[in-house]
């Protein structure tokens, strides 16, 4: 599933392939999660891609701006050809083309006037681990107290943007901390350590999958994680056996030795 680092990584192709360059040719063949005019793309120049969350942000000429959102299993590609889910395809002044695939069709994507930072779904984004830096403290304002489970603060994005199901059992897991715990019940100081575990799976994760196309595990790319999809795999710090739990209907990867539930 598209986090943080694999919008990061499309940012990043799509700045290399489409940056300085004009779209001459716009294909929708499934309008159905877009919104806005996508023939208003045409003659425009590409200037510039951003992110924020999970947001892809771009900036076209003529006050013209993109705010797509991969969804569950959406990338952007170069050269999609006659590949199956293409739901969107921008061919550019130097024949290269771009398209978005989409196997689930979970994704949407917008083409709207003025500033795509500005539009209400990005307003509404906590602050950027990269882009705003992550401590524990921030961690500890964000998300607040009571008995509510570690884990579904931090995926709730109004609070902190980007961290996807496998961030936040990724950065529990190098934290030592079980993803249910009851926010009142994380250690004073263990939120420093959540912050910088949070930031040490990113940079991780951008190393292993940067490349032309991310590869989703969901879609039998490899898994370089150490706890996400790991139940029955030895814990790679002390050896116990990776266990799953379930919450919100999303699982959760943990050691039970490592990271031992609190009463």
């Amino acid at each position: 599933m598209p986090e943080l680092p694999e919008v990061e990584i499309v940012r990043r192709n799509l700045t290399r392939w489409t940056v300085g360059r004009t779209v001459v040719r716009v294909d929708a063949p499934d309008q159905g999660r877009l919104d806005g005019d996508p023939e208003a793309l045409v003659g425009r120049r590409v200037r510039a891609w951003r992110r924020r969350g999970k947001l892809l942000l771009g900036e076209l000429d003529g006050d013209l701006g993109v705010l797509s959102h991969l969804g569950m299993t959406g990338k952007w590609v170069h050269a999609p050809g006659d590949r199956r889910f293409v739901r969107l395809t921008l061919t550019l002044d130097d024949g290269g083309v771009v398209g978005l695939v989409d196997a689930r069709r979970l994704g949407r994507t917008t083409i709207l006037r003025g500033r795509p930072e500005d539009h209400p779904t990005a307003r509404a984004l906590g602050p950027d681990p990269l882009l705003d830096g992550l401590t524990g403290a921030t961690l500890r304002a964000r998300l607040g107290g009571g008995r509510a489970p570690l884990k579904q603060r931090l995926l709730e994005q109004g609070r902190v943007a980007g961290l996807g199901n496998i961030c936040v059992v990724e950065a529990c897991h190098r934290a030592r901390l079980h993803p249910h715990t009851p926010l009142d019940a994380v250690p004073d100081g263990a939120w420093d350590a959540l912050a910088a575990a949070a930031l040490d799976h990113i940079a991780a994760t951008l190393e292993a999958e940067d490349g032309d196309e991310v590869a989703y595990v969901n879609e039998g790319g490899d898994n370089a994680f150490l706890a996400y999809g790991k139940a029955g795999s030895p814990c790679s710090f002390c050896g116990a056996i990776i266990a799953r739990a379930v919450l919100a209907g999303r699982p959760s990867y943990y050691c039970p030795a490592c990271q031992p539930l609190p009463n």
